[in-house]
């Protein structure tokens, strides 16, 4: 039997953006770190911030690259 702390976390992929356990801490730990905020149009929506897409792009993740 396996904890709680051994499991992995749970992602999936979901209209082509990653969901589950996983997608949402990884935006959580985002918009800690000041690369994502809420719009200020939209209190539902986030824009990404001029930290994030430096950020973004050092990892290697093109924030403007569309996939079809």
């Amino acid at each position: 039997m396996t904890s709680k702390k051994e499991e992995l976390l749970k992602a999936k992929c979901c209209y082509e953006h990653l969901g589950g356990t996983l997608g949402n801490r990884l935006f959580n730990r985002f918009v800690e770190l000041g690369w994502f905020e809420k719009s200020l149009s939209n209190q539902k929506e986030f824009e990404i911030t001029e930290l994030g897409m430096k950020e973004l792009i050092k990892l290697g993740v093109d924030p403007f690259e569309r996939r079809k």
